[in-house]
């Protein structure tokens, strides 16, 4: 089963993502990703247990401490490998607290980690393969690029939503102090635990 650890947007950012989102239901509906849950994905892992995945990540909860969080740009992944589409997204600035939360969930989930096979989408590119065999999770290292998802559009790339997202200066500024873990199976998503950070 499949298990995300997530960290949800606050304050006038999550209004932000929200009207974004909503806009692209009505104008392109059916995108993948616009029914998601706004929010950044830390990890998605598929584990052997769901009580399991929650205790390892619950032992970390008094270790971390709550992050600050400045949203700094809109960005694309032109061509998305997973779903063929171009992903609307909101880029974070660089943040090593992020990215060593990151590798510190990677590693308490290996013991309750199912290894499955690689998706096939991953196996013509190294870097997230390596990842995908280490972790559970193609995402972890250097090349991961932190990010609130949007929508993936798959629409050509000079559609106007593109173009004004790209062109939106957007600046914000908040502090997360709790993670979310998920259930995720397809597109449906199921709030399990919220992990508070001390």
């Amino acid at each position: 089963m499949s298990l995300a650890i997530f960290l949800l947007p606050k304050g006038d950012f999550a209004l932000e993502l929200f009207y974004w989102k909503e806009r692209i239901k009505k104008e392109l509906p059916n995108q993948p990703y616009t029914i998601h849950p706004p929010h950044m994905t830390l990890i998605n892992i598929d584990v052997k247990t769901e009580n399991g995945g929650v205790a390892a990540v619950s032992s970390l909860s008094s270790s971390t401490h709550p992050i600050q969080i400045t949203v700094n740009k809109t960005g694309l992944f032109w061509d998305d490998i997973a779903t063929g589409g171009h992903t609307l997204y909101f880029g974070i600035e660089k943040n090593d607290i992020l990215s060593a939360l990151q590798k510190s969930l990677a590693l308490a989930l290996q013991e309750v980690r199912q290894i499955l096979p690689p998706p096939n989408y991953l196996k013509d590119n190294k870097q997230l393969l390596g990842s995908y065999d280490k972790y559970g999770f193609p995402f972890i290292g250097d090349h991961w690029i932190p990010h609130f998802s949007v929508s993936s559009l798959l629409t050509y790339k000079t559609h106007p939503i593109i173009e004004e997202f790209l062109a939106m200066p957007k600046q914000y500024h908040f502090t997360v102090n709790q993670i979310t873990l998920w259930r995720v199976e397809d597109d449906k998503h199921t709030l399990l635990e919220t992990v508070y950070l001390k």
